[in-house]
């Protein structure tokens, strides 16, 4: 059992915050395996290339500060999130290095960009106007920004078209309040088994550079690649890459998997209670499987409440003892069942690996997402917050 606490007194009353952690449920951040993995990427790029380390979602469910803080270390030139309230956590947490804002300039958000001296990807003319009038109330330098081209993902970004009247903006009178640092893309089929996008994608995007530099604008910081890019498009590493899954050990698909890299995340639990029961036996909600013979059923208090997809239900395996046993019948809220019939000594307390490694058995984010129907970032980014990160 974990328990801290402290006391303050509010006139004549006494109030106590407490937090206490006593479910044996847990994922467990391995931050040497996290800079591992910056380093074999830093490895495959070369010296003139620099890292984006991408920790937005709160560092794919790692932990934001602690995954910035280990790739930082590890060489990371800057870091990248979706919002800002991601970067000013960032910040709020003692991280210092450059952080790329990828969600764009929010209406309300252009003076905290400013004040925590974030970096801005921007694409519209709107974005421009919010953040130069608040360079100028602040009485700040420059801020620097990335321009984001739409080369084919159709999501967010300027088409190469419309980059000269956005060029016009900066050789304006608002302009001289802001400096492209950056150009980007983002690859959409970088890690399809037969992608036929990407190339074209990055021919339109050295269209893009080679108007903004008929037009002066030469941007220091060149960026495509996502860790399926790093991994397949070396011709288009450009001056930075921008790895998410990979840096945390995974990949989006196995094709696309870089080598020597390191799992950082796991996730435990253990055995509640064991139930003995007979054959013919019908098991959690919907009595969707019944027992074909008698059976020793594990609890682990580990449901979907905590980001373990009940789509998993009848087809996950976790490891007990260093074995793998079936999780039997639907996973439920709070908790899951799984055969130990073939373990007879298991008993309660035993210690339940649901992704990472127990013995010789390995449990990947690639089964897990087979098993769910899903992608690894979803099983990554979705373990719930009540599973305490350790």
């Amino acid at each position: 059992m974990r328990y801290s606490g402290h006391e303050r007194r509010s006139g004549d009353r006494r109030q106590q915050a407490l937090s206490i952690s006593v479910r044996p449920t847990y994922a467990r951040i391995d931050t040497s395996s996290l800079v591992h993995n910056l380093k074999v990427v830093r490895e495959l790029v070369g010296d003139r290339v620099r890292v984006l380390a991408v920790v937005k979602a709160n560092g794919y469910g790692h932990g934001a500060i602690q995954a910035a803080q280990a790739f930082v270390e590890a060489g990371a030139w800057g870091l990248a999130v979706s919002l800002v309230e991601e970067g000013v956590e960032l910040r709020q947490g003692g991280i210092t290095a450059p952080v790329l804002v990828l969600g764009g300039v929010h209406p309300g958000s252009e003076d905290v960009i400013v004040h925590r001296s974030l970096t801005p990807v921007v694409w519209a003319r709107e974005h421009l106007q919010r953040l130069a009038s608040a360079v100028h109330r602040s009485g700040a330098l420059p801020l620097g920004v990335h321009l984001k081209v739409d080369t084919g993902m159709s999501r967010l970004g300027l088409l190469v078209d419309e980059l000269p009247a956005l060029m016009d903006f900066f050789c304006g009178e608002e302009g001289a309040h802001l400096q492209i640092e950056g150009c980007m893309t983002h690859l959409a089929c970088a890690d399809e088994a037969d992608d036929q996008t990407s190339p074209t994608q990055l021919r339109i995007f050295r269209e893009a550079l080679g108007t903004l530099s008929g037009r002066g604008f030469h941007p220091e910081l060149k960026h495509v690649c996502n860790s399926a890019g790093v991994f397949r498009y070396p011709d288009a590493h450009f001056d930075m890459v921008r790895p998410g899954i990979a840096i945390y050990g995974a990949a989006s698909s196995r094709e696309v998997q870089l080598q020597g890299l390191k799992m950082a995340m796991s996730v435990h639990s253990r055995i509640l209670g064991i139930r003995e029961l007979p054959a013919g036996a019908r098991v959690s909600y919907g009595h969707t499987e019944e027992l074909v013979r008698p059976s020793r059923l594990g609890i682990v208090p580990v449901g979907y409440a905590d980001g373990y997809p009940r789509r998993m239900s009848g087809r996950a395996e976790v490891l007990v003892r260093g074995h793998r046993c079936r999780v039997i019948g639907n996973i439920t809220m709070d908790t899951s069942m799984i055969d130990v019939t073939d373990l007879p000594d298991a008993r309660e307390g035993e210690r339940v690996t649901l992704l990472g490694t127990q013995g010789r058995q390995v449990l990947t984010t690639h089964e897990l997402a087979e098993w769910a129907a899903q992608i690894p970032y979803e099983i990554m980014c979705g373990i719930s917050k009540r599973i305490p990160r350790r």
